[in-house]
């Protein structure tokens, strides 16, 4: 069983050896208390703390905090600390909540399943109507976890995305993302990924052969041969490309995802948030929009800002605009690079 507990004296001997396995700064999260010694940490750090929580004895500029330790079952694998409130200062950084969970424990989910009980706690201490995030960008791992848990990307710094989750997100509205490799789809149980650098006169970024040899329902693979993608991220537009062909390499679709956001600070599997917003193109059919509303949603609900929405369509429309120019160019190009790689 997953849960938070706030640091307290009862638990001292796994919180002290928690604590002290968090490295001073890892990837945005400071802790100041890795080397402290154990009476130390019981007769000075825990008072401390627990005064915090409460507005007392803080530091000048300091607010409010609480320390809660991740939990599963008897054992500690994670920290989380929560803001109750933000000064303008940590508005454009910290922000509400910071985290990291303990080396021997990562990969197991636990930063997700961790955050979400943060919002939980959240609700019940933070004054305000969002929780302020945010993440190293050369830590995509967080910003997927944030993303999972409803955040949005607000803004950005030269080393930092700035994020928020609404506390009142009664719709559940979130971000999708999807990497390069496909391993954020489970379904996938086995697959076969080829990923060149791709660059010519008007785009850079990676193209990618994947092929699904074994996947669960309801995709469907009846073939050894398998499924094939082709995939193409740049690194500078808001589009992301996936051609798919059946167990015979027939193609039945190029989908163009518009996106919010192309990471590749993990340049062997770069990912995309995803805007809801798709041109659809089913081979030699006209190319029509889907996702609509759902974009629309996003706008009304103050996930994304006018110039996003705008963004959106001005993308999706230049696409369609390409394609209806350059079609024959375009598959020429999908069907030599399928030819090239099979």
């Amino acid at each position: 069983m997953l849960f938070l507990k706030k640091i307290n004296f009862e638990d001292i001997d796994e919180e002290y050896k928690a604590i002290t396995k968090i490295p001073y700064n890892e990837n945005g999260f400071g802790n100041e208390y890795w080397n402290v010694s154990k009476e130390n940490f019981k007769n000075e750090i825990i008072p401390k703390l627990l005064k915090n929580s409460e507005g007392m004895e803080l530091p000048e500029g300091h607010v409010p905090d609480s320390y809660f330790f991740l939990w599963n079952n008897q054992n500690i694998v994670g920290l989380f600390k929560i803001r109750h409130y933000l000064n303008d200062f940590l508005k454009q950084g910290s922000g509400h909540i910071g985290y990291a969970i303990l080396k021997e424990y990562r990969g197991n989910g636990y930063a997700t399943k961790g955050l979400k009980l943060a919002i939980e706690e959240c609700r019940k201490l933070v004054k305000e109507e969002e929780i302020y995030l945010s993440s190293h960008k050369n830590n995509p791992a967080s910003l997927k976890v944030q993303m999972k848990c409803g955040a949005y990307l607000c803004g950005e710094k030269e080393d930092e995305y700035l994020t928020r989750i609404k506390l009142n997100n009664n719709r559940n509205i979130c971000f999708e993302i999807r990497d390069l490799k496909r391993e954020d789809c489970s379904r996938i149980r086995d697959k076969i990924v080829k990923i060149e650098d791709f660059k010519n006169h008007c785009l850079e970024g990676k193209i990618c052969i994947l092929t699904m040899n074994e996947v669960e329902r309801p995709l469907k693979v009846n073939s050894p041969i398998g499924i094939k993608n082709i995939i193409i991220a740049p690194k500078n537009d808001n589009w992301w490309l996936t051609v798919m062909f059946d167990s015979d390499n027939n193609l039945i679709e190029s989908r163009f995802d518009i996106t919010r956001l192309n990471n590749f600070y993990n340049q062997e599997n770069p990912f995309f948030i995803d805007m809801k917003l798709d041109v659809c193109i089913p081979y030699n059919q006209e190319p029509f929009m889907m996702g609509e509303e759902e974009l629309k949603e996003l706008l009304d609900n103050g996930f994304i800002t006018k110039e996003d929405f705008a963004m959106a369509y001005s993308t999706a429309n230049k696409i369609i605009e390409f394609y209806n120019i350059k079609k024959d160019k375009y598959y020429n190009f999908i069907f030599t690079y399928l030819k090239n790689n099979l």
